[in-house]
């Protein structure tokens, strides 16, 4: 109807530990009462998203996330599918989403995997969010993948590191992407199998990321490239600029809702 605001969907991209910019950013969605219909999320995408679509208290996480340290999140295993178990960083999403399913979130969301097998992306939408997020974040090499259905499923990014399309078949009219801006792949520091893990992944998402972001109506582009994504020590200057870059964003969101 005339005057109605349009759906909007926000598509929260991949980024590892850059990605805790995405709590500023939707902190300051919620501040100024953007209205979102729609969320989809890859990889810590899914994490922020889940949280935002769960209604949670996101001055709360972000405070905690100032407080995080590696060991919080990892617990090293002998290498066969990965070098961290996953279990920390499970306990640590149940501790704030505790055993909610996507049919009692706030908003509705999409969580985007990859099915290693196939090389498909998979979109999950039912059951346990946990569940959903854990296989998201799931970096090839890096965290176990997570088998569910007879699928082996891992990290998003592969197939679809900012899902605008995916947040689009979900109903949204307008969208509005956030993509986590990449280094100059020269100037990354490769210290650890982490980083050249997380480099791989960079190398293989720079064009198709410039490509897939020109189907949202806005895209905003955090800069926080200077960042190391496996690395803790500068969450608040990230999140910091996850606030900044929404709002520059401002006068064109709310120009999308005049249309």
């Amino acid at each position: 109807m005339e005057g109605e605001e349009p759906k909007i969907g926000l598509a929260l991209g991949a980024g590892a530990l850059r990605g805790l910019c995405h709590l500023g950013l939707l902190q300051v969605f919620r501040e100024e009462n953007i209205p979102v219909s729609f969320v989809a999320g890859t990889s810590i995408g899914a994490v922020m998203g889940a949280f935002f679509a769960a209604g949670k208290d996101l001055q709360l996480l972000i405070d905690v996330a100032k407080h995080l340290r590696l060991r919080h999140l990892v617990d090293p295993i002998i290498p066969r599918e990965g070098i961290i178990h996953g279990k920390k960083i499970t306990e640590l999403l149940h501790l704030f989403l505790q055993d909610i399913t996507f049919a009692e979130l706030q908003i509705p969301l999409a969580v985007v995997a990859t099915d290693l097998q196939c090389g498909t992306e998979v979109v999950l939408q039912k059951g346990s969010v946990v569940d959903a997020v854990r296989a998201s974040i799931s970096i090839p090499g890096i965290f176990t993948p997570v088998i569910k259905d007879g699928q082996i499923l891992v990290d998003g990014c592969l197939v679809n590191r900012v899902p605008i399309d995916t947040v689009r078949k979900m109903g949204a009219e307008k969208v509005i992407a956030v993509s986590i801006l990449l280094p100059p792949l020269a100037q990354q520091l490769l210290k650890n199998v982490a980083d050249i893990i997380l480099q791989s992944f960079d190398v293989m998402q720079l064009q198709l990321t410039a490509c897939k972001t020109q189907r949202a109506e806005i895209v905003i582009e955090p800069n926080v490239a200077k960042f190391s994504p496996a690395r803790l020590d500068s969450v608040e200057e990230c999140i910091q600029e996850g606030a900044e870059a929404a709002r520059r964003a401002l006068p064109q969101i709310r120009a999308l809702l005049q249309t």
